[in-house]
Parts: structure tokens; C-alpha cells; sequence
């Protein structure tokens, strides 16, 4: 089974006047708007539901692009039989764009702002209250409010804005215009800054082969660890003093056996790895000669006389 929900969104500035706008502009935003509805999906329907966005034909105007969004349900009937609800494009839609309080009239309404206060009311809603104000909205669309990778997208949709001559961003339903949004707002809709939350920090040791060194203050030694090339801080200051004094010399083949630190922190949802050396404990150079048996002193042949 599957439902629709069409809407319109439109770029408009003197540079689009001639109804034409730079593909380079459009295109990351088209995908954009795709991703937003996927990611909205993602968290309200998780993998009961696919949904994809189709783009209808342009009519004259500011630069307008008509969408429609198909949602196809996987689960239809067990999802009755256990209760769980599926949330529609129809109301994909409006809690996305075309609501009285979407999420773009939220992150708008807010101006960057944090809520100081959240009061969980009936029926799946919730009271934001900020300052002075408050106003209630569904608890889905809080969630959308939440989600690291929705808000990144929701920033990527309204980038055109950046560019000089694209002043507006419209969201339309029917005709009748939904949101606005100007140059001057696209701040409230960047991405809050979040602290890099720490996953995994271990120590042991490792082997590396050298791929490249650094030599400038902070810069990274990309070193190979037999599978993939990673950029490694060296944190050995006696080993880096020696490298400065030319006390120690590299060739192709030289192997770094060293004690690593490695920690893995979570940042906007994405996995970022850090590796240090903390200490080079052997510089073990690369094989110059093809080994052979230890030289054995030639026996005296007086003695057998």
C-alpha cells in the first residue's frame, strides 16, 4: 500500500529572476530535501515504511519545484496487529514542512534558541516553553527537533541562501504559502555546536610502516599499519628531538614499533578515531642485506697432524 503528499518549495532573489538557477545550487539542494524526508522517516517510522520523493513538472515563477512524497508501507498488517503506528506522508508532510507548526516554523520560531523547558502533555504532545512563550507541539516533531542528522540536512536545504541573489526559501501547499524563509534567518537553522562525546580510548601496541612525516608543530605522520594509511600524532619528545637533529634517518622500509594511544569519539553521529604515539620504543630499519648463516671460525687443521 502506499500514500502521496505533494507540496512545493521555491528559491526566489534577483538572481532568479530569468526563472533559471545554477545546478550547482540546485542539485545538493534537490537531494537535500530528499534526505530530510528520508532521515524524518527514519526516526518516526524507523524500517516500516520506505519513502521517496519524486519532482513534478516546473510552472513559471520564482524558481519553484513541485514535489511528491510516496510512502509505501512494508508492514501494513502486522503493524495493526501489534499497535504500532506508521506515521503517513500526509503527516510526514506537515510535521516537515506544511504543519501549523512544522519543523522549519519551529527552528524559526525558536532563533537558535534552546527550549528552557519541556512539559510532556496528552495525546503525544508536549509545551515548549522558552523565556515568556511557550506553545505546544506533537512530540514527533520534538524528535525531529532532536535529530543530529535531520538538522544537518535541514542546513544543506536552505545552503542556496548563502549564495548572492538567492534571498528567500518557500515552503507552499495549494498555492498558499506555508513558511518563508530569508538570508537573514539562515543562522537559526545552523546545526548547535556539540561536543565530541568520547566512545573508546585504549592503549597497546602497534607496528607501522612510514608513508610520510610532518615536521610542523600539530601536523599528522601518515602512517601505514599494514591494512590502511592513518594519521598518527607523535607524542614522543626525546624521538621527535632526535628526527629535529637529524639523529635519526628514515628509508623505505623503516618500521616504528611503537605504544599507541587510540580513541574514538561520536560527533554530529559520526565515528571519528584519534591515534598518538606516546612512546617510539624501536626505530627498526628496513633489510638491506639477504640474510645468511652465522660466519663459523675455520677449524686449525695443525692439530689433526
Amino acid at each position: 500500500m502506499s500514500n502521496i503528499a505533494s507540496f512545493t518549495v521555491s528559491y526566489d532573489g534577483k538572481a532568479l529572476q530569468n526563472h533559471a538557477m545554477d545546478v550547482r545550487d540546485l542539485a545538493p539542494a534537490l537531494l537535500s530535501i530528499g534526505q530530510l524526508f528520508d532521515e524524518a522517516n527514519r526516526v518516526l517510522n524507523g524500517d516500516k515504511v520506505s519513502i521517496k520523493l519524486q519532482v513534478k513538472a516546473q510552472r513559471e515563477g520564482s524558481f519553484e519545484i513541485w514535489f511528491e512524497a510516496v510512502q509505501t508501507i512494508y508492514s501494513q498488517i502486522s503493524g495493526f496487529l501489534t499497535g504500532d503506528f506508521v506515521t503517513s506522508a500526509l503527516n510526514l508532510k506537515e510535521l516537515v514542512l506544511c504543519g501549523r507548526i512544522g519543523l522549519f516554523t519551529l527552528i524559526k520560531k525558536l532563533r537558535g534558541r534552546n527550549p528552557t523547558k519541556i512539559i510532556n502533555l496528552k495525546n503525544n504532545f508536549v509545551r515548549i516553553e522558552f523565556g515568556e512563550e511557550s506553545f505546544d507541539i506533537p512530540l514527533d516533531l520534538l524528535r525531529l527537533y532532536q535529530d543530529v542528522a535531520v538538522r544537518t540536512v535541514v542546513e544543506k536545504v536552505l545552503k542556496p541562501l548563502e549564495e548572492e541573489g538567492i534571498d528567500t526559501f518557500s515552503i507552499k501547499e495549494d498555492k498558499k504559502e506555508i513558511e518563508k524563509i530569508d538570508k537573514s534567518e539562515v543562522p537559526y537553522f545552523k546545526l548547535p555546536y556539540l561536543e565530541e562525546e568520547k566512545i573508546l580510548e585504549i592503549e597497546h601496541e602497534a607496528a607501522y610502516s612510514i608513508v610520510s612525516l610532518a615536521f610542523k608543530e600539530d601536523n599528522k605522520w601518515r602512517l601505514h599499519d599494514g591494512n590502511s594509511t592513518i594519521a598518527v600524532s607523535i607524542k614522543d619528545e626525546d624521538f621527535l628531538k632526535k628526527v629535529n637533529d637529524n639523529l635519526i634517518s628514515f628509508a623505505k622500509g623503516d618500521i616504528l614499533l611503537c605504544h599507541v594511544k587510540t580513541c574514538q569519539f561520536r560527533i554530529k553521529g559520526e565515528l571519528k578515531t584519534d591515534y598518538e604515539v606516546l612512546k617510539v620504543k624501536e626505530h627498526r630499519l628496513a633489510a638491506r642485506q639477504i640474510p645468511l648463516p652465522i660466519f663459523e671460525k675455520e677449524e686449525d687443521q695443525s692439530s689433526n697432524l
